[in-house]
Protein backbone atom coordinates (compact mmCIF):
# COMPACT_ATOMS: atom_id res chain seq x y z
CA UNK A 1 0.00 0.00 0.00
CA UNK A 2 1.21 3.60 -0.48
CA UNK A 3 1.95 6.34 1.56
CA UNK A 4 -0.62 8.35 -0.68
CA UNK A 5 -3.15 5.95 -0.45
CA UNK A 6 -3.26 5.84 3.73
CA UNK A 7 -3.99 9.23 3.64
CA UNK A 8 -6.85 11.18 4.70
CA UNK A 9 -8.43 13.54 2.38
CA UNK A 10 -8.11 16.20 5.46
CA UNK A 11 -4.48 16.25 4.93
CA UNK A 12 -4.93 18.18 1.60
CA UNK A 13 -7.05 20.70 3.08
CA UNK A 14 -4.80 24.54 3.50
CA UNK A 15 -7.55 24.90 6.54
CA UNK A 16 -6.72 24.11 10.13
CA UNK A 17 -8.60 20.82 11.26
CA UNK A 18 -8.59 18.75 14.24
CA UNK A 19 -10.52 15.81 15.16
CA UNK A 20 -11.30 14.72 18.63
CA UNK A 21 -12.69 11.69 20.10
CA UNK A 22 -15.47 11.81 22.53
CA UNK A 23 -14.16 13.43 25.33
CA UNK A 24 -12.45 16.12 23.17
CA UNK A 25 -9.36 14.32 23.26
CA UNK A 26 -6.96 15.24 19.60
CA UNK A 27 -7.01 11.88 17.22
CA UNK A 28 -5.78 14.26 14.22
CA UNK A 29 -4.37 16.85 13.30
CA UNK A 30 -4.05 18.06 9.55
CA UNK A 31 -0.49 19.48 8.41
CA UNK A 32 -2.67 22.77 7.87
CA UNK A 33 -3.02 22.91 11.55
CA UNK A 34 0.80 21.72 12.29
CA UNK A 35 2.03 24.80 9.87
CA UNK A 36 -0.23 27.13 11.62
CA UNK A 37 0.06 26.44 15.16
CA UNK A 38 3.91 25.01 15.20
CA UNK A 39 3.45 21.92 16.56
CA UNK A 40 3.08 18.04 14.92
CA UNK A 41 0.05 15.94 14.89
CA UNK A 42 2.27 13.39 16.99
CA UNK A 43 2.72 15.87 19.96
CA UNK A 44 -0.92 17.10 19.99
CA UNK A 45 -2.27 13.49 19.52
CA UNK A 46 -4.45 12.51 23.08
CA UNK A 47 -3.92 15.53 24.24
CA UNK A 48 -7.40 17.97 25.36
CA UNK A 49 -8.22 19.97 22.34
CA UNK A 50 -9.45 22.97 24.29
CA UNK A 51 -5.26 22.46 25.49
CA UNK A 52 -3.85 23.59 22.56
CA UNK A 53 -5.53 27.33 22.92
CA UNK A 54 -5.07 29.72 25.72
CA UNK A 55 -7.23 32.50 27.46
CA UNK A 56 -10.92 32.75 26.07
CA UNK A 57 -9.47 30.55 22.93
CA UNK A 58 -9.52 27.78 25.78
CA UNK A 59 -12.75 28.67 26.92
CA UNK A 60 -14.33 28.92 23.85
CA UNK A 61 -13.10 25.55 22.49
CA UNK A 62 -14.35 23.66 25.53
CA UNK A 63 -17.58 24.94 25.54
CA UNK A 64 -17.54 24.18 21.78
CA UNK A 65 -16.44 20.77 22.02
CA UNK A 66 -18.64 20.01 24.80
CA UNK A 67 -21.46 21.11 22.99
CA UNK A 68 -20.74 18.96 19.80
CA UNK A 69 -19.80 15.83 21.77
CA UNK A 70 -22.81 15.73 24.37
CA UNK A 71 -25.30 12.97 23.82
CA UNK A 72 -28.16 15.52 25.41
CA UNK A 73 -26.83 18.62 23.02
CA UNK A 74 -29.16 19.69 20.23
CA UNK A 75 -26.13 21.62 18.68
CA UNK A 76 -24.81 19.43 15.92
CA UNK A 77 -22.26 22.35 14.79
CA UNK A 78 -21.21 25.45 17.27
CA UNK A 79 -19.25 28.42 15.35
CA UNK A 80 -17.26 30.72 17.27
CA UNK A 81 -14.12 32.89 16.62
CA UNK A 82 -10.64 32.43 18.47
CA UNK A 83 -7.34 34.22 18.36
CA UNK A 84 -4.15 32.51 18.75
CA UNK A 85 -1.15 34.83 19.21
CA UNK A 86 -2.47 37.86 17.07
CA UNK A 87 -4.43 35.58 14.17
CA UNK A 88 -7.60 35.28 14.76
CA UNK A 89 -9.98 32.12 13.20
CA UNK A 90 -13.39 31.16 12.75
CA UNK A 91 -13.77 28.43 14.20
CA UNK A 92 -16.62 25.33 13.48
CA UNK A 93 -17.32 22.57 15.91
CA UNK A 94 -19.34 20.11 14.34
CA UNK A 95 -20.30 16.60 15.55
CA UNK A 96 -19.23 13.20 14.14
CA UNK A 97 -21.65 10.54 14.31
CA UNK A 98 -21.64 6.83 13.44
CA UNK A 99 -23.74 4.21 14.31
CA UNK A 100 -26.80 6.41 15.69
CA UNK A 101 -23.84 8.27 18.51
CA UNK A 102 -21.83 11.09 18.51
CA UNK A 103 -18.23 9.51 18.36
CA UNK A 104 -16.39 12.89 18.42
CA UNK A 105 -16.15 16.60 17.20
CA UNK A 106 -14.20 18.13 13.87
CA UNK A 107 -12.73 21.22 14.47
CA UNK A 108 -12.55 23.67 11.18
CA UNK A 109 -10.17 26.79 12.12
CA UNK A 110 -10.72 29.37 9.00
CA UNK A 111 -8.43 32.06 9.42
CA UNK A 112 -9.93 36.22 9.32
CA UNK A 113 -8.49 38.77 8.07
CA UNK A 114 -6.51 40.84 10.22
CA UNK A 115 -9.08 43.71 10.21
CA UNK A 116 -11.29 41.27 11.84
CA UNK A 117 -9.02 40.22 14.30
CA UNK A 118 -8.09 43.89 14.71
CA UNK A 119 -11.90 44.65 15.34
CA UNK A 120 -12.26 41.83 18.12
CA UNK A 121 -9.16 42.92 19.94
CA UNK A 122 -10.43 46.50 19.84
CA UNK A 123 -14.03 45.82 21.41
CA UNK A 124 -11.80 43.85 24.05
CA UNK A 125 -9.45 46.35 24.49
CA UNK A 126 -12.43 49.08 24.86
CA UNK A 127 -14.29 48.13 27.39
CA UNK A 128 -11.03 49.17 30.76
CA UNK A 129 -11.33 53.00 29.04
CA UNK A 130 -15.46 53.04 29.12
CA UNK A 131 -15.00 51.36 32.60
CA UNK A 132 -12.58 54.46 33.84
CA UNK A 133 -14.46 56.79 32.26
CA UNK A 134 -17.64 55.78 34.05
CA UNK A 135 -15.90 55.95 37.51
CA UNK A 136 -14.02 59.29 36.77
CA UNK A 137 -17.78 60.52 36.01
CA UNK A 138 -19.25 59.27 38.81
CA UNK A 139 -16.39 60.69 41.00
CA UNK A 140 -16.73 63.86 39.60
CA UNK A 141 -20.91 63.50 39.93
CA UNK A 142 -20.38 63.39 43.80
CA UNK A 143 -18.56 66.54 43.80
CA UNK A 144 -20.96 68.93 41.72
CA UNK A 145 -22.58 71.54 43.10
CA UNK A 146 -24.05 73.39 40.38
CA UNK A 147 -27.04 72.65 38.52
CA UNK A 148 -25.22 73.19 35.16
CA UNK A 149 -22.86 70.78 35.64
CA UNK A 150 -24.87 68.05 37.06
CA UNK A 151 -26.40 68.33 33.73
CA UNK A 152 -23.43 68.38 32.06
CA UNK A 153 -22.37 65.04 33.96
CA UNK A 154 -25.97 63.81 33.32
CA UNK A 155 -25.64 64.09 29.70
CA UNK A 156 -21.94 62.60 29.97
CA UNK A 157 -23.52 59.60 31.40
CA UNK A 158 -26.26 59.32 28.67
CA UNK A 159 -23.19 59.79 26.11
CA UNK A 160 -21.08 56.88 27.73
CA UNK A 161 -23.61 54.92 27.59
CA UNK A 162 -24.63 55.28 23.97
CA UNK A 163 -20.83 54.17 23.43
CA UNK A 164 -20.69 51.31 25.19
CA UNK A 165 -23.88 50.20 23.17
CA UNK A 166 -22.01 50.90 20.36
CA UNK A 167 -19.27 49.19 21.20
CA UNK A 168 -21.30 45.86 22.53
CA UNK A 169 -23.20 45.90 18.91
CA UNK A 170 -19.86 46.10 17.17
CA UNK A 171 -18.38 43.07 19.04
CA UNK A 172 -21.64 41.24 18.72
CA UNK A 173 -21.67 41.64 15.26
CA UNK A 174 -18.30 41.06 14.70
CA UNK A 175 -18.43 37.77 16.91
CA UNK A 176 -21.97 36.80 15.02
CA UNK A 177 -19.98 36.61 11.94
CA UNK A 178 -18.69 33.58 12.49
Amino acid sequence: MSERAGRSLLDFIQTPVLVGDPDGCVVYANPAFERDFLVSAVEVAGQPIANLFAGGGREAVLRAVARACGEQSVFDSERFSVIVEDRGYKALASSVEAEGGRVGVILLLVRESAGEARMQSFGREILAPLDELAANLSSIAEHATTPAARIALADAVRSLERVRKWSETVAASVKGGA
